[in-house]
């Protein structure tokens, strides 16, 4: 039996439900092969067959059917319903039917009692359905079917409190997942609940089971349209056609996405040419049913004329076939009217008000084209009198603002009626699921024309910065967001939400809804003359023309539209060509409607474009020097626009106009003129405060002007005026106590308390300024407040604070609300900054972050596209800071692409780009480094960082002198960049030629005489000073960067190495300490009182050190031990290598840390431990980041080579040092200490000549052993040279005068 199939009776109702007739006849025709002659497949067919008009053959298969017990009841029922429903009714044989019910209801049983009430139920006789579904289950003791109907019945009831309990009833019915009409009413009752997760799962499980059952297929697709998801819509619908290539819900979900998501009109009219086709051969007897199937596209897609004239055709064969059906008569006159063909329309509309005289659609619209065809009193009288009877329905309401404007009426009225009419609007869409049903009833049309309407009475160019938008405009965008958060592409919503972006200044956003718009229809004129005003705005002339130009080659007539010339004047004017922009407002103030409103053409042109008419002739002529006409034409102006909403403007240019002449007491007396009790008395009082401000630098008659508004208009408002007058002014006292007066009024307003906040911070008064700010936060949590309440918690430490600030920002229910995500992303990296700033692990929280945003941005398109540009720099922004953590963990691989995914969303980001290249350059990958410097070059030839950093690649791969060369460019352009100077420094270093540095010292003097004051500066210079072997002047220049922001941390850092060892010895060498002869070891230049005064100050330089960075504090652990291992304290010293070797094991500053430590265990006396380690530095490639350390290495491991006397080993890693820093004097004493021992005196000599040109003199022991050596082979002149520098600098240096100067001098005498 068909009842035991599965999927056969849940089909047959899905089909009934959706009025699909002749499926329900084949579909039934097809299962009565599996299962002839079963009653319940008869009965659907029949019903079916009558439904679709078919009355007599419906009656005869009826009728064979009252004594099949199944269907006895239904089949009666089904019979009373179609004679009831017919013009002329048999009344013996309806008598003869009552009869025949009321029998069968006493004998019926539980199978007959629910298909009579599923009868009904199909037919919208809730009431009678739940009747016998009742009786059906008090008979069956509680039948799963039962309970299943009995929840449908109750879920289409109109009682909120009995659907809210339909899911009770499903669960009593469904025992298995087999009761496919029962999980379908599941789905039903999630979706009307807005749980399509839950929907989602169901549907899941009857896919599973039957893959081919069209109508899940269906439910899963609208499931998908509720949530947004076009692309999965789409893949259903597609799915649907591969096994219903006629499937008319399919079809015309492809129509509405192609309209609504992608904008794609040619796609719209190829799948609109396959619906009416379907629906003509699979449901040929349905008008009704053509007519609501296209609904939805007529109301998407009414703005282009093909699509219309598709529908309009389709239509009027549908009223051929149903002449008297005033739905689609009505629906027909409204495709009428949306070709302007209001005469034609009104004549359909008359029909349908002859046929249903209470039609709803044909009353408005047959108002409506009386309007529109010029018969606005007769409409007036028709729109008053259906108004008092009908009551006010959005429609109604929406004439009535239409006949208001028509008439003049204040635009203040008007615009309460557009909201009005909005509101109503917008009530019949609650609790709608995003659909074609949603789409339909959303009625583009009707919200367009409410947008058209708030913008055609705004000002026609971007509002200024902090000027208050009036409510239309800020209407308008509300209605547009709804709208494209529904309908993403939809041409005119693009181009209005275009005009409003660029009204309020997001020139941006609506250059991206501008580019939508030239994608689906580029020959649109007003796109072009948009596109224009963009460029207008943004001082872009010869783009401006160009764009006026590309929407005349499109249409020709755009030349005689007033706006083109409005456009092209103005940018004439900007260019400085005045005498062609007058010559252009003349010729648009002749033509006809202009100037003055003719009847008829109120459309021509905007009240505000008018006045801007006048306004940019009267400017362009006080710029040619023509005062006298430009006065007349404000003097028209004034008297055509006086007490209208432009009044304002007016009056402004007046003033302007008197002040172009210096005329102040002209423009002031003007401005007085303007009394409390009109409009414009804010902006006229505003004007006069802002010419005593900037003309009479008069601050007290500055502050009066809004001591006056707070008088005359006492209020919040105007407190805030007054407020942020006295911050311009930077008096952010007395503006809090304005603030304050302002809160009193207004206590729940957050933005008062964040105002008050944000004055505090001024005044340093953080304390009460974080009470302001929590005080904001907590009456209505906004993400400005929170985001700024927590940097300022961070910025004064306390980050336990920020964290609970954003923690409790964040905690509130999960939301798919995509404004809510954004702002949670928002937050959730502000807690990422917390935690970094406690140098706390955050890559996990960077990865739920980039999780979330990757959600946002699939739904970006279709919900906020303006916002698009904005959320792909965050999103790239969030890449970024997951590869930093990566970057930190040394994860090359994960870091490379994280950076990738950031350039996926900005491709041409150049600090993205450098980033990359620097972590290409960290890992030693220099080729790569390379390839993305020349790609950032080539995006900007100019970009400093990106020069150096390919620099640094060139001097790695020895190519040094194209390395400087490059630096020397930089700071010939930019002598004053001090970030390349410090680099530069160190390179020259490195070749040997530090003293070339000093020209550049002098040319960043003479380019910028105040950088001898600057931290960087002195840091450059202390550290040149330290390299130059002047100590003193080293410690004096790091000492005034060491407080620095930026330079402090190495100023201070060096300081400590200064302090610490200023000698530069070999910290942890014996070669020198154990020799006989002079060294710099064995006369300490450092006695041991200094020695402890320097690891003294050293540490009082550790006290002020408290970097805020992860790097930074794990450097100064680093430093702190260093002291502790200079103290020569072995049990501090023990703790020290305890304390550094978890560094090592970490990998934190891997290369110090291994030198550190090997240097304690020297000291420990661990030899070979400490060995090991120097090894393994020494082992490391060699980048400038790690130079310091490994030159350090190097030579203390050559030390403990010379020591045991493995000069070979020794001598390799000293040409190593040499190798990568000509200036190491060190390796070149030790190279000559070597020589000397192998009695080659006079190779000794060289090296240490070296030694004594790169310490620069400075060090007398290095002057010993060159002078002994001298002697040794007998070069004594040379010798005694040596010895007069030494002595000169350290008269009482031992040994050097009796044991060399005097022996030298006796070998010279003959």
């Amino acid at each position: 039996m068909a009842e035991s199939d599965p999927t056969c009776l849940a089909s047959l109702i899905y089909l009934l439900r959706e009025r699909f007739y002749r499926h329900v006849i084949n579909t039934a025709l097809n299962y009565l092969k599996l299962y002839p002659n079963d009653p319940v497949l008869l009965f659907f067919k029949a019903f079916a067959a009558l439904n679709e008009g078919r009355f007599q053959e419906a009656v005869r298969e009826l009728n064979s059917l009252r004594d099949k017990p199944q269907v006895c009841l239904c089949s009666v029922m089904a019979l009373l319903w179609a004679h009831r429903q017919r013009e002329t009714t048999d009344g013996e044989t309806v008598s003869e039917l009552e009869s025949c019910l009321k029998t069968a209801k006493r004998t019926a049983g539980e199978k007959a009692l629910y298909y009579v009430a599923l009868l009904y139920w199909i037919l919208g006789r809730t009431h009678k359905a739940r009747e016998y579904i009742d009786k059906m289950l008090k008979l069956s003791n509680g039948s799963s079917e039962g309970h299943i109907l009995k929840c449908w019945i109750v879920l289409t009831s109109e009682n909120d409190a009995e659907r809210a309990q339909a899911t009770r009833y499903f669960n009593s019915g469904i025992s298995d997942s087999k009761n496919v009409f029962g999980l379908m009413g599941k789905i039903e009752f999630f979706m009307a609940r807005q749980k399509e997760s839950y929907a989602l799962n169901v549907i899941s499980q009857i896919i599973a089971s039957y893959p081919d059952f069209i109508p899940a297929l269906v439910l899963k697709m609208n499931i998908f349209m509720s949530l947004h998801n076009w692309e999965h819509t789409a893949e259903v619908a597609e799915r649907i056609l591969e096994l219903d290539p006629h499937n008319i819900k399919a079809l015309q979900m492809l129509s509405i996405i192609f309209a609504a998501k992608d904008g794609d009109i040619e796609k719209v009219k190829e799948y609109l040419q396959l619906l009416l086709t379907a629906v003509e051969v699979t449901e040929p007897s349905t008008p009704s049913l053509h007519m609501e199937v296209t609904m939805p596209i007529s109301r998407l897609s009414g703005h282009n004329k093909d699509v219309v004239q598709m529908l309009t055709s389709f239509l009027q064969r549908c009223v051929s076939r149903a002449p008297e059906d005033s739905a689609i008569i009505s629906e027909l006159a409204y495709l009428l009217t949306l070709q302007h063909k209001y005469k034609e329309a009104h004549k359909w509309y008359t029909k349908a008000l002859n046929i249903d005289s209470d039609s709803v659609a044909a009353i408005s619209g047959m108002i409506r084209c009386e309007m529109m065809d010029g018969r606005v009193e007769k409409a007036a009288e028709q729109l008053e009198f259906f108004h008092a009877s009908l009551g006010g329905s959005a429609e109604i309401i929406l004439l009535q603002a239409i006949l208001a404007t028509k008439k003049g009426v204040a635009q203040e009225n008007v615009v309460v009626l557009l909201k009005d009419a909005t509101e109503l609007h917008f009530q019949t869409l609650q609790g709608i699921p995003h659909g074609v049903d949603y789409l339909q009833r959303l009625n583009l049309s009707f919200l367009l024309e409410v947008v058209s309407m708030h913008l055609a009475s705004s000002q026609d160019m971007p509002y200024d910065a902090g000027q208050p938008y009036p409510f239309g405009l800020k209407h308008a965008s509300m209605i547009l967001e709804a709208v494209i958060k529904a309908a993403p592409h939809v041409l005119p919503s693009c181009y209005y939400m275009a005009y409003v972006k660029f009204l309020t200044g997001d020139q941006a956003a609506a250059q991206h809804f501008l580019n939508l718009c030239m994608e689906k229809d580029p020959s649109m004129p007003e796109i072009h003359l948009l596109q224009a005003k963009l460029h207008l705005h943004a001082g872009d002339y010869s783009k401006c023309f160009s764009s006026l130009e590309s929407g005349v080659s499109y249409n020709f007539e755009l030349r005689q539209k007033p706006q083109y010339n409005l456009i092209k004047a103005r940018a004439l004017k900007r260019a400085g060509q005045l005498s062609e922009a007058i010559q252009c407002l003349h010729m648009v103030m002749s033509m006809p409607g202009v100037k003055k409103i003719i009847k008829g053409q109120e459309n021509l042109i905007s009240c505000s474009e008018r006045v801007s008419l006048f306004l940019e002739l009267a400017d362009a002529l006080r710029l040619n020097g023509e005062q006298h006409e430009a006065t007349k034409v404000i003097q028209d102006a004034m008297w055509q626009f006086k007490d209208t909403p432009e009044e304002m403007r007016v009056m402004v240019a007046n003033v302007d106009l008197a002040l172009a002449k210096d005329n102040i007491d002209a423009a002031l007396n003007a401005l007085k003129s303007i009394m409390p009790g009109v409009s414009i008395y804010v902006h006229a009082k505003e004007k006069m405060a802002c010419i005593y401000l900037e003309r009479l630098r008069n601050k007290s008659l500055y502050i009066a002007c809004y001591r006056e508004i707070c008088e005359q208009l006492p209020g919040p408002h105007s407190n805030v005026l007054l407020g942020d007058a006295f911050m311009k002014i930077q008096e952010p006292e007395k503006a809090i106590e304005a603030y304050q007066e302002a809160v009193k009024m207004a206590p729940d307003d957050a933005t008062l308390a964040k105002k008050i906040g944000q004055a505090l911070v001024r005044t340093h008064q953080y304390d009460k300024a974080i009470n302001y700010y929590e005080t904001a936060f907590n009456t209505s949590i906004k993400d400005s407040v929170c985001l700024e309440l927590a940097e300022l918690l961070l910025k004064l430490k306390q980050s336990e604070r920020a964290e609970k600030i954003i923690q409790k920002a964040l905690d509130h229910e999960d939301s798919t609300d995509l404004t809510t995500m954004i702002n949670d992303v928002k937050f959730s990296r502000m807690l990422v900054t917390v935690l970094q700033a406690r140098n706390e692990q955050c890559l996990e929280k960077i990865q739920q972050i980039s999780e979330v945003q990757q959600k946002i941005m699939r739904r970006l398109p279709f919900e906020q596209p303006e916002t698009k540009d904005e959320q792909r720099k965050v999103a790239a922004a969030i890449c970024c800071e997951q590869a930093q953590e990566y970057r930190r963990k040394s994860d090359l691989e994960r870091a490379k692409q994280c950076y990738s995914d950031a350039l996926s969303y900005i491709p041409d980001d150049i600090e993205i780009h450098l980033q990359l290249a620097e972590l290409y350059y960290e890992h030693h990958q220099l080729d790569y480094c390379e390839d993305h410097c020349l790609k950032i070059l080539k995006l900007n030839d100019n970009h400093t960082s990106t020069t150096m950093l390919l620099a640094d690649v060139l001097f790695q791969r020895n190519q040094k002198e194209e390395a400087l060369k490059l630096y020397t460019d930089i700071l010939n352009k930019h002598p004053d960049n001090l970030c390349a100077l410090v680099k530069f420094l160190h390179m020259l270093r490195w070749v040997g030629r530090l003293d070339e540095v000093l020209s550049f010292f002098k040319n960043c003097e003479a380019y910028s005489p105040t950088v001898v004051t600057e931290p960087g500066y002195n840091y450059c210079k202390g550290l040149y000073y330290w390299h130059a072997y002047r100590v003193r002047e080293a410690m004096m220049h790091l000492n005034q960067a060491r407080r620095d922001a930026e330079w402090g941390e190495d100023a201070l850092e060096l300081m400590v190495h200064i302090s610490l060892n200023p000698d530069k010895k070999t910290f942890g060498g014996e070669v020198f300490e154990n020799s006989e002869e002079g060294s710099s070891s064995s006369v300490p230049l450092v006695p041991d009182g200094e020695k402890l005064m320097g690891l003294n100050m050293a540490q009082n330089l550790l006290r002020e050190f408290h970097p805020r960075s992860r790097s930074g504090q794990d450097k100064t652990t680093i430093l702190y031990n260093l002291c502790v291992i200079y103290s020569n304290e072995p049990k501090q010293m023990e703790s020290a290598v305890h304390v550094l070797s978890d560094m090592i094991e970490r990998k934190v500053m891997l290369e110090t840390s291994l030198l550190v430590v090997a240097q304690a265990l020297l000291l420990l006396k661990q030899t070979p431990k400490a060995r090991n380690f120097l090894k393994r530095i020494s082992k490391m490639q060699w980048t400038p980041g790690i130079a310091e350390d490994i030159e350090k290495s190097c030579l203390l491991l050559a030390d403990m080579y010379i020591k045991t006397g493995k000069y070979v080993n020794a001598d390799k890693l000293l040409d190593d040092c040499i190798r990568h820093n000509k200036s190491c004097s060190k390796a070149y004493e030790y190279k000559g200490f070597i020589m000397e021992n192998d009695q080659r005196y006079k190779d000794a000599a060289e090296q240490y000549e070296l030694a004594w040109k790169y310490s620069y003199c400075i060090d007398p022991a290095i002057g010993y052993r060159l002078a002994f050596n001298y002697l040794k082979y007998k070069n004594y002149t040379q010798a005694i040279g040596v010895c007069h520098q030494v002595l000169q600098e350290h008269p009482d240096y031992p040994q050097i005068q009796t044991e060399i100067l005097h022996r030298a001098q006796l070998s010279l005498r003959p």
